[in-house]
């Protein structure tokens, strides 16, 4: 395969959002050096929209106009979304992850294998209720899909175990998060890395 088009699809950590909105360095951007060793022409198209939700009744309706509108189908998207619906929407994690296996769904429909990807910890511990309609997402987004890997053409990256933040030193976590929620340039670069690890079984 001498080419690869990927749908990069989610909120703020898709679009790279850090230095409270003023700059981007969205992971895509890594994950595009590291494609180049392996394919002469790798087409990434970055669709994150910072702030916006799983139940915000945008997110489907956006996806299925990128998915339908592109000239080439795209062969992977990479979903990272949900962050916003579990904490600081405090919706209840089933009825997003129903939503949420929609959008999988969409690409499926276009022919495209999906790379979903759990929830990264924000400023909350994991002991504390705001955090607790997050790590039940991720425990169903994994239940649900890590069984499907490969035969239903989904791939679980679980970053919430691969990129964590409580558990760091404090210098640690000053070079890889921004602020409770987003990650340095150094950090997004980190996920793209994780990102490329989780797909080359698949695209070599």
């Amino acid at each position: 395969m001498s080419s690869i088009r990927i749908l990069a699809f989610g909120a703020s950590l898709t679009e790279g959002y850090h230095s409270m909105g003023y700059k981007f360095h969205p992971y895509t951007i890594r994950l595009s050096q590291l494609l180049r060793s392996l394919f002469e022409t790798v087409d990434i198209n970055n669709a994150g929209v910072s702030g916006e939700a799983i139940l915000s009744g945008t997110m489907l309706p956006r996806l299925k106009q990128l998915l339908s509108s592109a000239k080439n189908k795209y062969d992977w998207v990479l979903i990272l979304a949900g962050t916003n619906d579990t904490v600081r929407d405090q919706q209840k994690a089933s009825i997003i992850f129903d939503t949420y296996k929609l959008l999988i769904n969409e690409c499926h429909k276009h022919e495209a294998r999906v790379l979903a990807m759990t929830l990264p910890e924000t400023v909350f511990p994991r002991d504390y209720p705001l955090d607790v309609q997050r790590q039940e997402f991720n425990r169903l987004l994994k239940e649900e899909l890590i069984s499907k890997n490969n035969i239903n053409n989904i791939v679980v990256l679980d970053v919430d175990k691969l990129l964590p933040q409580h558990s760091l030193s404090q210098n640690e976590r000053q070079q890889i998060w921004d602020d409770e929620l987003h990650l340095t340039p150094k950090g997004y670069d980190q996920l793209g890395q994780l990102i490329d690890d989780a797909l080359k079984p698949y695209i070599t």
